[in-house]
């Protein structure tokens, strides 16, 4: 499987290539009052309002994500839902490789309990754990709706 491999609070994660559309540098989003702490807020993607991941707490619940020159954001889009998309971005400390993982030899035990965190993968000597962005988008609705309808209108 060709990924994506990130770090985020020192760990590394990886998420198939197939969703990952751009790879921007950090920018700051617009925040939007009465989301979840792990939601950043949004962010103009060419005319488009898309919410961003704040991996950091999500993956990790720490503070954030490092504001640091090395970190990014992943814009994943991976096609879930009827009449709508799962199109997000994802903010994370750095993007350490794009690679081939093997799932063969991984080790899966208690993944279960997150659908969307998947096997702990080998690369170069890391543990790299997988992470199942249309999983995450299922789990979490926010990420599959009109990133529009997250932003509060004028006078609401």
């Amino acid at each position: 499987m060709r990924t994506f491999v990130f770090v985020v609070a020192n760990y590394r994660y990886a998420v198939d290539a197939a969703w990952v559309q751009a790879v921007h540098p950090l920018v700051r989003a617009r925040p939007v009052p009465g989301a979840p702490p792990w939601i950043a807020g949004v962010i103009d993607v060419h005319g488009e309002f898309v919410p961003l991941v704040d991996a950091a707490i999500l993956l990790a619940g720490v503070a954030g994500v490092e504001r640091t020159l090395g970190a990014r954001i992943l814009l994943i889009d991976t096609g879930f839902g009827e009449g709508t998309r799962a199109r997000f971005a994802m903010a994370v400390d750095r993007i350490e490789d794009a690679a081939d993982l093997e799932e063969s030899g991984a080790w899966g035990a208690g993944t279960q309990s997150v659908a969307w965190l998947g096997a702990v993968l080998q690369h170069q000597g890391q543990a790299a754990q997988r992470l199942d962005a249309r999983a995450l988008a299922e789990a979490y609705p926010q990420l599959s709706a009109p990133a529009t309808a997250l932003v509060p209108r004028d006078g609401a």
